[in-house]
């Protein structure tokens, strides 16, 4: 049951994931720019993550050892991630953004195998070269070498995220803490980063603000939470596989708000990352069934 809790709140994640990229940019139109969003994203979800511990009465104080841990954490995930991912935006497409932006699970698997000597089972290896596969056929068209840059330090940057989480201990801290001080580390980052090169930009029009309160909302205070979650109880090799879900998302949010047309690569680009994601489901269901 745990650890398909942990399948679905890491699909949820990519869900989400999947959307907020098209409202992020959207706010470049209305006056921001990849590090004001970046910013604002993280201090806007501080109140909805401080109520949720408030009301769920838990304790938010944190040791020194904590407080380095989620520190660097903020660093990977929250800030260096985010930025470079946003900041892609401004060259290539959001899909090819996410196409290359996905080269962190291979990252976190090959880590795991090679420098912390785990054994990864056929069926992992299986479902990740059926979702790389299928998220590869999603790349199309011209591209910028700076935007592709951009996009591919975004996804070293956050496999390099998901493995310290996991190997740091953090994953055992309740997630809406870690979302918490995740938030407040970046947006101190981020500030001092943004006044220094004079980036960070404070007249954004209402509806930018309204976008960037939606992604705030979304992204850093339920997806920034689903992801410790999934790594809690599947692991970051596994999280990392069904965030594969997030482009998906996109195309299928493109064929119904965009009405961008529906093509045979994007159907069988989606049948495949959905095979690798069940494959990965119905492997961990099976070795449940023969531990009990």
């Amino acid at each position: 049951m745990n650890k398909t809790k942990g399948i679905a709140f890491g699909v949820l994640a990519a869900f989400i994931y999947g959307f907020t990229p098209i409202l992020g940019k959207l706010t470049y139109a209305e006056g921001s720019n990849p590090l004001s969003l970046t910013f604002y994203r993280n201090l806007l979800s501080i109140p909805f993550i401080y109520l949720v511990l408030r009301y769920k009465k838990e304790e938010i104080k944190i040791n020194k050892v904590e407080c380095k841990k989620l520190a660097i954490m903020a660093a990977l995930g929250s800030t260096l991630t985010a930025l470079t991912l946003y900041g892609s935006y401004n060259y290539i497409s959001v899909g090819m953004t996410t196409t290359i932006h996905y080269i962190y699970p291979v990252l976190v698997t090959a880590v795991c195998i090679l420098i912390f000597k785990e054994k990864i089972s056929r069926e992992k290896i299986v479902a990740l070269v059926l979702s790389t596969i299928g998220v590869m056929m999603f790349f199309e068209g011209n591209f910028s070498i700076t935007g592709v840059l951009l996009a591919l330090l975004s996804g070293v940057f956050y496999a390099i995220h998901l493995l310290y989480m996991d190997k740091s201990g953090l994953k055992t801290m309740y997630p809406f803490k870690i979302t918490f001080y995740g938030s407040v580390f970046a947006s101190i980052y981020l500030f001092i980063f943004g006044m220094a090169s004079g980036s960070l930009v404070f007249e954004i029009s209402l509806k930018g603000w309204l976008f960037t309160t939606l992604v705030a909302f979304f992204a850093s205070f339920l997806a920034n939470t689903f992801i410790p979650i999934g790594v809690k109880y599947v692991g970051p090799t596994v999280t990392s596989i069904v965030g594969m879900f997030e482009p998906i998302t996109s195309v299928v949010l493109g064929i119904l708000i965009l009405n961008e047309p529906v093509t045979a690569r994007n159907i069988a680009a989606c049948i495949l990352i959905l095979a690798g994601v069940m494959i990965v489901t119905l492997a961990k269901d099976k070795k449940e069934t023969v531990i009990k």
